[in-house]
């Protein structure tokens, strides 16, 4: 008798992640550029109490929105990024990082008026020294920059969209994201749906705008609810911690607030919680990573779960995968990208965990699980596997 073999409705997250290299992703927000001196402490400074310090390395990284497209092109999309740079040193170098990144940035608008964000870092001996910071102010105003700046960012606007697939708003309050951008990006979107992933630092200016899903962390959550209540910003009245009722209460509270689909509150080490119009929610528990970095994760989790989403799948298996990306991207050092092939790795491991829990006993299936996730995490930290086969062999390795 001839097998029937019934296929799911909905791709695998093997085949969603290879599908990432046919999407074209337009990515609209304020970039910056993170810069990062290192070096050895020697002694201290005989003009006053602070080290001097040895400079051994210097690391120029594309951040803000510019980490998300960076985060995007790793996996293989092909990315567009609308954004404004000042005529400036700091601009010069943040195209170079991006071109080094095979990333397109003649969509930046240069405003002579405008200051490239520009982030620098003094490390001694792998310990922060101090941050500098140069560029715009943050703020909620329509848009700092001149009028012409607005005119050209609203032009690439409207001859980006038609090219895209999905559409990606990382918005750091820096001007890019003005209210004139955004009435035509919902005009655009109306007359011609797509995804939309919106992770902005101010919420409530995208109100009205419907949005796929927006991905709020759980403290801009409960600012964000704070002050549509009580006019004012205070996490007061909010129990300290992550406890899931009350993530279900902010996370209820501001999806009734907006007009997208779908809240993603990020939770930091303990995972997602996802929550829809039709008012069904589920928590997804994160990976436990040791020695975690988080500079940039939220980016590599909005960036993968917009491409996934755009890939064809359902939110929750969306969700996962973007778990799979975060968690590849906090074992890394600095602001850091996912590669594609890593999160290939990372889904394929867990569609094998998957698997043999339906086919092996339940004691053989999690003592399994943990020696892959313990390997792969091994792997990721740079150390090296030895397999050996008798009593002595592991003298010999």
């Amino acid at each position: 008798m001839e097998q029937v073999v019934q296929h799911s409705q909905y791709p695998t997250p093997v085949e969603l992640v290879r599908s990432f290299r046919q999407l074209r992703v337009l990515v609209i927000g304020d970039v910056m550029l993170d810069t990062y001196l290192e070096g050895t402490a020697t002694r201290l400074c005989s003009e006053g109490p602070v080290p001097v310090v040895r400079k051994t390395a210097e690391q120029r990284i594309p951040g803000g929105a510019a980490n998300t497209a960076a985060n995007l092109r790793a996996l293989e999309a092909e990315v567009a990024l609308l954004s404004v740079i000042g005529h400036d040193l700091a601009g010069s170098l943040l195209c170079e990082s991006l071109q080094a990144r095979s990333i397109d940035d003649r969509w930046l608008v240069e405003d002579e008026e405008a200051s490239t964000l520009h982030k620098l870092r003094i490390l001694a001996d792998g310990q922060y020294v101090v941050r500098f910071d140069e560029g715009g102010l943050q703020g909620e105003q329509s848009s700092p920059y001149t009028e012409r700046t607005q005119q050209r960012l609203l032009a690439h606007l409207e001859r980006l969209y038609d090219w895209c697939d999905l559409v990606l708003v990382s918005d750091y309050c820096y001007g890019t994201a003005s209210d004139a951008l955004i009435v035509l990006l919902e005009k655009l979107h109306d007359a011609q749906p797509k995804t939309w992933l919106i992770d902005s630092k101010a919420l409530q200016r995208f109100r009205a705008v419907s949005a796929t899903v927006v991905t709020p962390n759980y403290l801009e959550a409960q600012l964000l609810v704070s002050r549509l209540n009580t006019g004012r910003s205070s996490c007061e009245g909010f129990r300290e911690g992550v406890d899931m009722a009350q993530v279900a209460d902010v996370a209820h509270l501001l999806l009734s607030s907006l007009t997208s689909e779908y809240v993603a509150l990020t939770l930091g080490e303990h995972g997602v919680f996802l929550l829809n119009r039709a008012g069904s929610a589920v928590h997804i528990p994160a990976h436990p990573v040791y020695h975690a970095n988080d500079v940039g994760a939220g980016d590599s989790f909005s960036a993968t779960l917009a491409l996934a989403l755009a890939a064809g799948a359902e939110m929750e298996e969306a969700a996962r995968i973007a778990i799979d990306a975060a968690a590849i991207a906090v074992t890394k050092p600095r602001t850091a990208v996912v590669q594609h092939q890593e999160l290939l790795q990372s889904v394929s491991l867990r569609a094998y965990a998957r698997d043999a829990r339906t086919q092996r006993s339940s004691e053989e299936y999690a003592a399994r699980t943990h020696l892959v996730v313990l390997l792969d995490s091994e792997r990721r930290a740079g150390r090296s596997v030895v397999f050996t086969n008798g009593v002595f062999d592991i003298l010999h390795a």
